[in-house]
């Protein structure tokens, strides 16, 4: 189940010795895979692979490792690190491009140390807030732009997000980094009750009870009953920042950096216009005569007709 694969999600983080071990209990608990179990991958982008799939690929066994594919000449294949003959003719062969970001980005994003969300009078988008959840990641961010003061710096302190170089490779470690920046962020959002409220209520939010089964006594259950989840959670953070694993001395980028306190939140006024949202579902207006729509379109059209509610002779038909 949902909460059970969390569990071993989370686990790993409070018992591993460092990111990679945890990376490789993931690949044992069935949660993350490799291609080639003898090499470390360089790159993850948490893409999504079903068994059968892997399979298929582990299968391939003519295996280059030689760097991406700078040119294709009319004999050979030539690679950053070495050249590959080809087996047959160009007019023979089938080249299929599979080669992304070039420039080592995460698809297409690199976001510079100074990179703010809030910018004055725009937001820039492109980080991720929760972790791998795009549409949860802009529903924070709409949220905190309706309901907090304007004010970029006090907004900007309530979200984490990887910065930099350094942080913005798209290896293993970002796996992890992503699911701190989350902790983080849930962490100053909670400064002001309401926003966990509307982040529990999201249909956005993969743990949101409306998802899982019991509800909300359910995610109570997951977050402080045995699983312990929100103490796991924690317990991460806090290694984290303690440097305790020792592939990650630098907190991800965010060394230093305090969660905003209450008094630091500024609200925006309510506004006094009504919201229309979410809309309401327009209701059919009801017949003159009260008749529901499940009065037969018969009656209707005949009562209608006469202008008569009691005349609906010729419309009902007596029961054999």
């Amino acid at each position: 189940s949902y909460r059970k694969d969390t569990v071993k999600l989370v686990d790993p983080l409070v018992k591993c010795k460092s990111l990679y071990e945890a990376f490789l209990q993931y690949e044992k608990d069935g949660i993350m895979a490799r291609l080639d179990t003898s090499t470390t991958p360089e790159v993850f982008k948490g893409a999504t692979i079903d068994k059968s799939e892997l399979a298929g690929f582990k299968s391939i066994k003519d295996v280059v490792r030689l760097g991406r594919v700078t040119s294709i000449t009319s004999d050979e294949i030539k690679l950053e690190k070495g050249v590959v003959p080809l087996p047959a003719s160009p007019a023979d062969t089938l080249f299929v491009d599979c080669m992304a970001d070039l420039d080592g980005t995460l698809y297409g994003y690199r976001h510079p140390e100074d990179f703010k969300i809030f910018d004055g009078d725009q937001i820039n988008m492109g980080p991720l807030i929760v972790s791998y959840n795009v549409c949860c990641s802009a529903a924070i961010i709409a949220y905190i732009e309706s309901t907090f003061a304007d004010d970029s710096e006090m907004r900007n302190n309530l979200l984490y997000f990887a910065r930099g170089e350094n942080h913005t490779k798209p290896n293993f470690k970002m796996f992890f980094s992503q699911f701190y920046y989350q902790n983080k962020t849930l962490n100053a959002l909670g400064a002001y009750p309401p926003a966990m409220q509307f982040v529990l209520n999201s249909r956005t939010f993969l743990d949101a009870p409306c998802h899982h089964y019991l509800g909300l006594p359910g995610f109570i259950w997951a977050m402080a009953g045995p699983s312990q989840m929100a103490k796991k959670a924690n317990k991460f953070v806090e290694r984290v920042e303690s440097g305790d694993f020792p592939d990650c001395q630098d907190c991800f980028g965010v060394a230093g950096r305090k969660l905003p306190e209450p008094k630091d939140l500024k609200i925006k006024e309510k506004s006094k216009v009504k919201s229309n949202y979410p809309p309401q579902k327009k209701l059919k207006p009801k017949s003159k005569f009260g008749l529901n729509c499940c009065a037969s379109v018969d009656i209707v059209n005949a009562v209608e007709k006469s202008g008569d509610p009691t005349n609906m002779n010729g419309a009902v038909k007596p029961n054999a």
